[in-house]
């Protein structure tokens, strides 16, 4: 199965709420109507929802075409430890917050060791050092120094 992530976030507003994705910004009514059934007011268009939870992820059926869905806390990507199935194929270091990428410890093609510190990103005057989730050799760079990131935004992936 091949995976997509998206970095977004959820404000809830009275009536509703707002959806952002990196390069758009969704407005949504949501009427719940029991057992995990919502209907969902997008833009205008109109969406029957049924959310499953299991202990990994969620079933997230709309208008009929299921979906697996992980959801992945910004704030806690850097506790997380992980399984093996994940850490197969490239992964991902991913900043934990918005701010500013203030430096990058590895260049492409470097090698890496799990645990290894990749880059810095500060937020909130507070400098954090994020690590690497595997060990492997960082394959892509998807930032530059100086660059304002959004929480979730990629900063670079170790294959």
């Amino acid at each position: 199965m091949e995976h997509h992530w998206l970095a977004m976030s959820l404000e809830t507003l009275p009536g509703g709420y707002v959806v952002r994705l990196p390069h758009r910004e969704l407005k949504v009514d949501a009427v719940a109507l029991g057992d995990g059934s919502y209907s969902l007011l997008i833009d205008g268009s109109s969406f029957d929802v049924t959310i499953h939870r299991s202990l990994s992820h969620y079933q997230v059926t709309v208008n009929g075409v299921a979906f697996e869905v992980a959801v992945r806390d910004p704030k806690q990507l850097g506790h997380q430890t992980g399984t093996a199935e994940d850490l197969d194929g490239p992964a991902s270091v991913t900043a934990p917050m918005p701010g500013k990428l203030v430096r990058l410890i590895v260049a492409e093609g470097d090698s890496v060791k799990e645990g290894q510190g990749v880059a810095v990103v500060e937020a909130m005057k507070m400098q954090n050092e994020l690590k690497a989730p595997k060990s492997g050799t960082v394959e892509r760079l998807c930032v530059v120094e100086g660059q304002a990131v959004n929480a979730g935004e990629c900063l670079l992936t170790i294959l």
